[in-house]
């Protein structure tokens, strides 16, 4: 038997996970001073070489070990990998005194940039399939050979020494503002989950959930509400959150009544909108406040209200589905006592540290890195959250083992952002887009939104809201919308992506766990999440709904669109009060679309479709009420 096995590979990847962790805080917290080049050069030598070093090239097939050949190119590739940073850090002064494109570039330096863009693009392949590899490989070859192209999206070419400098030696290509994020911010905050989970303190957002939504007609699904925004909007991955608190939720909807493809829908649109929830917002939301040169803090003031309305829906629709079937309630088996949530309450502090300093105005990694601390100390007043030395060190591990993906996508995005910046190509799309809109605003953001979904899919959040952000949100600038107005716009059609078939990752993580079809939970889950589908737009002609603009433009925004979720939830899901009839699910429709568009007229019409539906179906209720809740919910089968 060989010595050398996948297995001996991943044991060489803990105490370089460890390390890495390490690494991070040292450097994030303040003690140690490194150039951002060179720090972001270290961190990502450190995930290249776990990424190759834990994950196969290929999937071995069941039953059969790995080649030891494929085992031997793995660690040739994690040592090319640390030989990137060393040749950076050893030669570093010597290449700062250069001049930028103008001095020759060290061969060493050529073969080290091909090698570091090879050893990005295959990382990205293993760790999210072929989406965002192939997006950042058509755009190197762009690149390469943009020059030969016609002349509409030309560019004026490039030598192999400019191609290496760009990607290599200056912040414009991998080691670009992608990367630099994720070495500082992003990775911190992936600590900062890495540590509520390690120490068993994330508990509290399942039992909180269940214990909020035990008096509630299915319930269950109102779990996978609650639990998902909790959770998602640390988590940083919609998929992934699917399966953290799907596991938990699907299986128990579909003992409450719900069809195998809804329940799977129901935790892919409350994962997702995890991404868009504050105070966090996954990992997006930090580059967003980077390219748009805003604090986080704005960032998160302006998806606030988009993101409750998103949630809104979702349960409104989710009540009306358990209402027009009669759905029961909760298991009361799975309801903690309300002494258990009280005792456990502290376990919520770091989240209200972690807000509290950003309103203080600390930067968003000192913010995360205190919350990350306040869960080291308050882990000790219990002893099934007291973190033992092998915990810890478990945890540093879990936090570099979760944030391969990101790096390896921030990579591959600052190798796209790279090629935009030096070909001037992203100038030749927003000149494309606005042609084709001619100046008309709603055309233009259709391009967008169809754009973004095309760039987006399959992609993870954050590379997803960079490439759409630097391509399009460009354009919504030259027409004159204000730069976070543009930017969420973008972001919030990337994220989509998750739930729009046909490339609905969430979804079908969802469809995994219920049992049920992919594409009928795509297109469900669309369904559910269509507040999201609309918002961008209406916040585009109406910013109070991110609160640019006065407080009582703001608030009337704010309670006309409530009442239109109402109402155009209403309308998908064929209840209000009752079933309704086909004029009023009409009227419905037309009363919540009119209350989202901003104006006085729309106003007047949405509240009187509204007003005229609700005394029908009162008036029906008083001659032939609609039953009440069924039994409870039975547990599901281990």
């Amino acid at each position: 038997m060989s010595i050398l096995s996948r297995e001996s590979l991943k044991k060489a990847a803990y105490p370089i996970g460890i390390a890495m962790a390490l690494f991070q805080l040292y450097y994030t917290i303040g003690y140690g001073v490194l150039e951002g080049s060179l720090l972001a050069a270290i961190f990502l030598s450190f995930a290249l070489t776990m990424i190759f070093l834990l994950h196969p090239a290929v999937k071995p097939r069941e039953g059969r070990g790995e080649p030891v050949f494929l085992l031997l190119v793995d660690l040739v590739l994690a040592a090319c990998a640390i030989a990137t940073s060393v040749y950076l850090y050893f030669n570093y002064e010597e290449l700062q005194e250069r001049m930028a494109y103008i001095d020759e570039v060290p061969a060493q330096a050529v073969a080290l940039a091909y090698i570091l863009v090879g050893l990005s693009l295959e990382a990205t392949r293993r760790m999210t399939g072929l989406p965002l590899f192939t997006v950042a490989i058509a755009f190197f070859a762009y690149f390469l050979w943009g020059d030969h192209l016609p002349a509409l999206i030309r560019h004026n070419g490039a030598t192999l020494e400019n191609i290496a400098e760009n990607m290599y030696l200056t912040g414009e290509g991998v080691y670009g503002i992608p990367i630099m994020l994720a070495c500082s911010t992003l990775f911190a905050f992936m600590m900062f989950g890495a540590f509520l989970e390690g120490s068993n303190m994330s508990s509290i957002f399942m039992d909180l959930a269940y214990r909020l939504t035990r008096k509630s007609q299915g319930g269950p699904a109102k779990v996978a509400i609650f639990a998902s925004a909790l959770f998602g909007t640390i988590s940083g991955s919609s998929a992934g959150n699917v399966y953290t608190t799907g596991v938990f939720t699907i299986p128990l909807m579909k003992k409450c009544g719900y069809q195998p493809h809804f329940a799977g829908a129901v935790e892919a649109v409350a994962s997702t909108g995890g991404q868009i929830m504050p105070p966090v917002m996954g990992a997006a939301a930090f580059m967003m406040a980077e390219l748009c040169g805003v604090s986080y803090l704005e960032v998160a003031k302006a998806a606030l209200l988009p993101a409750l309305l998103y949630y809104l829906a979702l349960w409104v629709m989710i009540h009306f589905e358990a209402r027009r079937r009669g759905l029961g309630l909760i298991s009361s088996e799975l309801v903690p006592s309300l002494r258990s949530i009280l005792g456990r309450l502290y376990f919520l502090a770091p989240l209200a540290i972690l807000v509290a300093v950003m309103i203080d105005g600390r930067s968003a990694a000192i913010c995360a890195n205190m919350a990350t601390g306040s869960i080291l100390l308050l882990s000790f007043l219990r002893r099934d959250t007291r973190f033992t030395l092998k915990r810890l060190f478990d945890t540093l591990y879990a936090a570099a083992a979760s944030s391969l993906m990101v790096v390896a996508c921030c990579a591959a995005s600052g190798i796209v952002v790279g090629v935009i910046n030096y070909t001037g190509i992203g100038f030749k799309f927003i000149n494309v887009l606005t042609g084709l809109a001619d100046g008309h605003l709603f055309i233009m953001l259709l391009l967008l939104m169809v754009t973004s979904f095309i760039l987006g899919m399959g992609m993870p959040t954050t590379p997803a809201y960079i490439v759409v952000a630097t391509l399009g949100a460009p354009a919504l600038i030259r027409m004159g919308l204000a730069p976070l107005v543009a930017h969420m716009f973008c972001f919030y059609y990337a994220i989509l992506s998750f739930i729009t078939p046909p490339v609905c990752v969430a979804a079908y993580a969802g469809a995994n766990i219920a049992e049920a079809d992919p594409m009928k939970t795509g297109f469900t889950s669309m369904k559910l999440g269509v507040v999201a589908f609309i918002v961008p737009v209406m916040f585009v002609y109406e910013p109070s709904l991110l609160w640019q603009g006065s407080l009582l433009s703001s608030a009337t925004a704010t309670v006309t669109a409530v009442i239109g979720v109402i109402g155009l939830s209403g309308a998908l899901q064929n209840w209000l009060l009752r079933t309704c009839t086909l004029p009023e699910r009409l009227l419905l429709l037309i009363g919540g679309l009119s209350l989202f568009y901003p104006g006085l007229i729309t106003d007047l019409i949405g509240f009187a479709c509204m007003g005229f539906v609700i005394t029908c179906q009162h008036m029906r209720n008083r001659k032939d009420p609609v039953p009440e809740a069924g039994e409870e919910c039975a547990l599901p089968e281990e």
